[in-house]
């Protein structure tokens, strides 16, 4: 995972806490939309982290 993902997944855990603090909720619509967008970009790197092991291990030694 590069340094950009890693910064965005961190803003994002932090926008994700910050959202579910201040409304006192995990359940709010609000904090529902930023654990989504988390998930999805958690997915995302797994993804591409994946795909860059497939192609580390493909490449002859």
């Amino acid at each position: 995972m590069d340094n950009h993902m890693n910064h965005r997944l961190e803003r994002l855990r932090g926008q994700l806490v910050a959202t579910a603090m201040r409304k006192q909720t995990f359940l709010h619509g609000d904090v529902l939309l930023l654990s989504q967008s988390l998930d999805q970009l958690i997915l995302k790197a797994q993804a591409e982290k994946s795909k860059s092991l497939e192609l580390q291990e493909s490449k002859p030694v």
